[in-house]
């Protein structure tokens, strides 16, 4: 079966695992083993990421693709690289996660929770953790989730291993960026046409396309305009500017 799986991949390696204790994640040209036409992308992570971008740009792919890398290496010693070097991990993640309302809790308990966990995790038992958090506590307000957010995030950043976290924040980024390496996403935008790249580029994100894209899709110029107007406010005396 694993000879099967590997003659199916675009391109594949053996990993080599990581003995010692930096949790450090090497890897060329991975890529997601799901996708058609996949873009492989070069990681050389030696402590924990945040990464931005704009919508659409690739950042939730990465997660999972640096995930599953993780995973098959550990399972069937197989990785959709041309090179994997990292440690034998213990894989936590926080993605794709929903309401659970036979349980009767929201979108934010069931983030909470998940988060939770892996904040429990961490340094049990000396074993290097690989944790990918997409969009940190979206689910609920601005304000304190940008402040619950940093204090979580720097307490995750003494544990040993590799936290990959994905944000919308750009402030996370800014308020972060001793505790954490800056990667991000672009677009490339030309008329009413915007492609992507695809490719994780170091830095924060410095670029925004939400409403471009309500342009894009057929949005009315009225509600386009005025939200770029009460954007740029926002942007520059803060949110209750408005």
């Amino acid at each position: 079966a694993i000879g099967c799986y590997r003659a199916y991949l675009q391109s594949w390696c053996v990993p080599e695992f990581d003995t010692s204790e930096n949790g450090h994640y090497e890897a060329t040209q991975i890529y997601h083993p799901l996708l058609t036409d996949p873009v492989g992308n070069n990681v050389d992570l030696k402590r924990g990421i945040i990464l931005t971008g704009s919508n659409a740009s690739g950042k939730s792919t990465m997660l999972k693709t640096l995930t599953i890398g993780a995973i098959l290496a550990q399972s069937i010693n197989t990785v959709p690289a041309l090179y994997y070097r990292a440690p034998a991990y213990k894989i936590y993640t926080s993605l794709a996660l929903t309401d659970d309302i036979l349980a009767g809790e929201s979108y934010y308990m069931t983030e909470i929770k998940s988060l939770k966990r892996i904040i429990d995790e961490g340094g049990q038992d000396g074993v290097p953790l690989l944790a990918c958090v997409d969009e940190v506590l979206r689910g609920t307000n601005t304000i304190e989730r940008i402040a619950a957010s940093c204090v979580i995030l720097k307490g995750l950043s003494s544990v040993k291993g590799m936290i990959i976290t994905a944000t919308h924040d750009l402030e996370l980024a800014r308020l972060l960026s001793d505790e954490y390496d800056n990667y991000h996403f672009e677009e490339t935008i030309e008329g009413n046409d915007i492609s992507f790249a695809y490719k994780m580029l170091p830095g924060a994100a410095t670029t925004k396309n939400a409403i471009k894209l309500l342009e894009i899709v057929g949005y009315d110029e009225a509600i386009t305009k005025e939200a770029a107007r009460l954007a740029g406010i926002m942007e520059r005396d803060g949110i209750g500017a408005i």
